[in-house]
């Protein structure tokens, strides 16, 4: 197997993150792609680049698009879609961590009340999961705070 070039790892590595988040390994591509180059870029050229066909980009742009991870651009004369980096995107995705787990920790403390008696210690267990919860919304709504403070302009990246 030959070895990937820096930013062709990088390409494949984010595949896998995304992957490990069960989202597509190809939206993973993408996303890393646009990352590294900003773009944007055509289905055409990104199916090319990523050697995957125009129907998985169509699917999986749409999809981050969508999520807000990445956005649809305009390029006069092209009558084709084009896809740039929405430089904001990862928060987005972070703050739909944040949504989840916050349902999630409300879901423990109501069911540590509802099945509090169920077996030895099933109160203590969901209400520990619910603290465990509680400490880790802290730590991310603390650190997305820090981070926008910190991030300049809405649009893509140049």
């Amino acid at each position: 197997m030959e070895k990937l070039s820096p930013p062709q790892d990088f390409v494949e590595t984010m595949g896998m993150y995304f992957q490990g988040e069960n989202m597509p390994r190809i939206a993973g591509r993408l996303y890393g792609l646009l990352l590294l180059e900003g773009g944007p870029f055509s289905f055409s050229e990104l199916a090319e680049r990523l050697d995957v066909s125009r129907a998985s980009i169509s699917t999986n742009a749409r999809m981050l698009a969508a999520q807000g991870m990445i956005q649809r651009v305009a390029v006069p004369g092209d009558r084709q879609d084009h896809y740039a980096i929405e430089v904001k995107g990862l928060l987005a995705m972070y703050h739909r961590q944040v949504e989840r787990y916050q349902q999630m920790c409300e879901w423990f403390h109501e069911k540590a009340e509802v099945l509090g008696d169920h077996a030895e210690g099933t109160r203590d267990r969901l209400a520990a999961s619910a603290i465990l919860l509680d400490a880790v919304l802290d730590g991310l709504r603390n650190g997305l705070k820090q981070v926008e403070a910190r991030i300049e302009g809405p649009g893509p990246a140049k």
